[in-house]
């Protein structure tokens, strides 16, 4: 890659008529019998799951350069890999690997101006391109009935309920509802009412809005219901009041969970979440950990050398994804640290139960005068640059931030810390004073992430939402 994403386009067209039709026909087919899945016999549900592997495994040998690689230096076929446990036999694959070199994931089979492409890196600082397929789309369609069932529940109904979602303006959660909606004829009639918020907003803004839509769930990302909430719990309202709270992409700590449920009497479920792995997992409303959707996802908690590590002991999250056929990542490495729970759910669900993976909520900028500022402020700046690996912004006082970059050799580093410097200073206001540093590397969390943003108020309490 010479530092330009030429890999296709950021979102495909609306599909043909024709098309659509048969998409809606296909998505409806995957969503039927979702709600149930999760208490089907464990036996069924590892069929489902290695049958899914064998295919993945012979489609990514017969159409994607790097397993075609890896398994002819290995000496594999993939009749080697029938299980998940198979999978200890491939080399763990970093998610450095894939930013230096995406082609060698993607299929030659693949249609990339009708995948849709997104791109992560919201909360841990590394940018990393990725595609997903139609009929993978459709496929995770019927895997979020699994949450939404929980959801249902607490709402009351199945259909036709009202949703807030807040989120970054290009988040991929929207952008997925945008594609299913543009690839269909149907899901959007059938969907919950949706209303779309953005992030980046005040939070008595949103709260305003919130209270005209009168949702009854409302989801975002952990560290902004964590805020939202404790701005109504101090000085606003809500006239109607949801009936639960769904989180992802950066955890809720317990305090605020529980404030939330005995203040307001809302319950919240987190859903386990990456671009990479959309819909791993979810949090039923018993609350002991996260279902993980094996029979779409093979998981594997190991340690750092990629060997397997008992039920109980945390490591390493590693997964495949067994569905998408655009881009394909089999042992992938996300970069959260967590652990199997050796005891099944009482709620009777028979898929996997991960502990609440280990880490922190992104935090808060709060500048002199009460000004607040969400990580995504400096998310916005640094995560679509093509020159920059990774990022860290640092609050080092009140008015001054150090922002570290790993840059590729490429990189013109004087004219980007220019550029970073000044978009970040127009954010936050004149008076902030950013220091733009290239390193080499990043110091890790214990859990093994960078944190893409520390400031002064850092919660160090750990938050119980995944990525």
């Amino acid at each position: 890659m010479d530092g330009r994403d030429d890999l296709g386009p950021a979102f495909p067209r609306p599909g043909l008529f024709p098309s659509r039709v048969l998409n809606s026909l296909y998505a409806v087919f995957q969503v039927r019998g979702q709600f149930r899945y999760p208490f089907r016999p464990r036996a069924r549900i590892l069929a489902d799951q290695s049958r899914r592997l064998r295919q993945i495994t012979a489609y990514a040998y017969d159409n994607v350069p790097y397993y075609q690689e890896t398994f002819r230096r290995l000496g594999l076929t993939p009749a080697d890999i029938r299980r998940a446990e198979d999978l200890e036999r491939l080399p763990v694959l970093e998610r450095r690997a894939v930013q230096a070199d995406p082609e060698r994931f993607l299929s030659r089979a693949a249609r990339l101006d009708r995948c849709l492409r997104l791109q992560t890196g919201g909360s841990t600082g590394a940018p990393l391109t990725y595609y997903r397929d139609v009929r993978c789309v459709l496929k995770l369609l019927g895997v979020q009935e699994r949450y939404r069932a929980v959801l249902a529940g607490a709402v009351g109904r199945r259909l036709r309920y009202r949703e807030t979602l807040i989120a970054p303006p290009q988040s991929s959660a929207r952008k997925s509802i945008a594609f299913w909606w543009g690839q269909t004829v149907v899901l959007k009639r059938i969907s919950p009412r949706k209303q779309f918020l953005s992030m980046l907003d005040a939070p008595q803004a949103n709260i305003a809005a919130m209270d005209r839509f009168k949702p009854d769930v409302v989801h975002s990302y952990g560290s902004y219901i964590e805020v939202l909430f404790a701005r109504l719990a101090e000085v606003d309202r809500l006239s109607h009041r949801p009936a639960c709270v769904g989180f992802g992409g950066d955890g809720l700590s317990d305090p605020a969970r529980r404030s939330i449920d005995e203040t307001f009497g809302i319950p919240a479920f987190s859903s386990y979440d990456a671009v990479e792995a959309w819909r791993l997992g979810f949090e039923c409303g018993r609350h002991s950990g996260i279902h993980i959707n094996e029979d779409f996802y093979a998981l594997r908690i190991t340690d750092e050398s990629g060997r397997a590590i008992p039920p109980g002991a945390p490591g390493d999250v590693v997964v495949s994804n067994l569905v998408n056929r655009a881009m394909v990542l089999l042992n992938y490495r996300l970069g959260d640290l967590a652990a199997v729970r050796p005891e099944p759910c009482p709620c009777g669900r028979n898929l996997i139960l991960l502990s609440y993976p280990a880490g922190r909520s992104d935090e808060w900028v709060e500048l002199p005068g009460g000004r607040r500022f969400h990580p995504f402020a400096f998310n916005r700046v640094l995560r679509e640059r093509s020159d920059v690996w990774q990022y860290q912004v640092v609050q080092e006082s009140a008015l001054r931030f150090r922002v570290s970059l790993v840059a590729k050799e490429t990189c013109d580093r004087a004219a980007a810390a220019s550029q970073i410097a000044k978009q970040i200073q127009e954010g936050l206001g004149g008076d902030a004073v950013i220091d733009v540093r290239f390193v080499s590397e990043i110091p890790r969390t214990p859990g093994g992430k960078v944190r893409a943003v520390l400031s002064l108020s850092a919660d160090k309490t750990p938050g119980r939402a995944a990525r």
